[in-house]
């Protein structure tokens, strides 16, 4: 993966049809930007689209340029505190349905090696994802713990019997769930709840009054955030493509075979 102006192209892979071909990923609320870097950036040949999450407000520029705009991404939210409810009522935490200690098979790790188990997840949880940035050890790397200064924490359920990942919840203690995957049977669903619910806790231990995250409804992480009280609010983010291959088009233009989350956001 590399980088160009300061967080406006990043590139890096996508599956299309179980082929891998690079993309540009632009960082959210700046496709414009980005739209008019590409008049400098690769052929089709090199990459097959460009995508981001944008404003609202950036949405008619966007068109303006040749952009499709695929409608808002729901962003969700949990309140954690009375005060995310009203701003007359005290900061005391809300009661939550989950509790504080860990099951077996539950770890927090600090560092990701070359460890095919993430990759392998993600294969596991997208056999219905028909566009989605590649979820790969080699994107959690970059995205999450190459980061200077960053301050994402990493859970992850293993099975004690396969020592194979059933499911992982990337956060930060301020209220932002950046991933949630697990593979897609219901060992591995309880596994996400789990992780979900221990994640919960820690932010709200640290002070943060909601937790936030994205999802689209028809993605298999939707109805774990719906069990754990989130809900969708007016501050989405709308999915912006601008496919640069006609041979992909007809698969990005389809907002039902996306899959995006906060790790898509370049912001958060």
């Amino acid at each position: 993966m590399s980088a160009s102006s300061p967080s406006v192209l990043v590139t890096s892979s996508m599956r299309f049809r179980g082929e891998r071909r690079p993309v540009l990923v632009a960082a959210t609320g700046d496709l414009p930007a980005a739209e008019r870097e590409l008049s400098t950036r690769p052929t089709p040949d090199e990459a097959a689209l460009a995508y981001g999450l944008a404003t609202p407000a950036a949405v008619a520029a966007l068109q303006a340029h040749g952009w499709e705009s695929l409608g808002p991404v729901p962003a969700l939210r949990r309140p954690l505190r009375l005060s995310a409810v009203s701003d007359v009522l005290p900061k005391l935490p809300l009661l939550a349905p989950f509790r504080r200690k860990r099951r077996a098979g539950v770890r927090e790790i600090t560092g990701l090696p070359a460890d095919v188990r993430i990759t392998r997840l993600w294969d596991r949880f997208s056999i219905d994802v028909g566009v989605a940035l590649e979820r790969t050890t080699k994107l959690f790397a970059w995205r999450i713990h190459d980061r200077a200064g960053s301050e994402y924490r990493v859970f992850i359920f293993e099975d004690g019997d396969r020592y194979a990942i059933r499911a992982l919840c990337i956060f930060t203690a301020g209220g932002y769930v950046l991933e949630l995957l697990h593979d897609r049977s219901v060992t591995g669903m309880r596994a996400a709840s789990h992780l979900l619910g221990l994640a919960l806790r820690e932010m709200s231990d640290a002070g943060a009054e909601s937790a936030r995250a994205l999802s689209l409804p028809h993605s298999g992480s939707y109805p774990i955030f719906a069990r754990h009280a989130f809900f969708a609010t007016r501050d989405a983010r709308v999915l912006g493509v601008r496919p640069l291959d006609p041979a992909v088009e007809d698969a990005v233009l389809a907002r039902d075979r996306w899959y995006v989350s906060y790790l898509d956001a370049l912001d958060v």
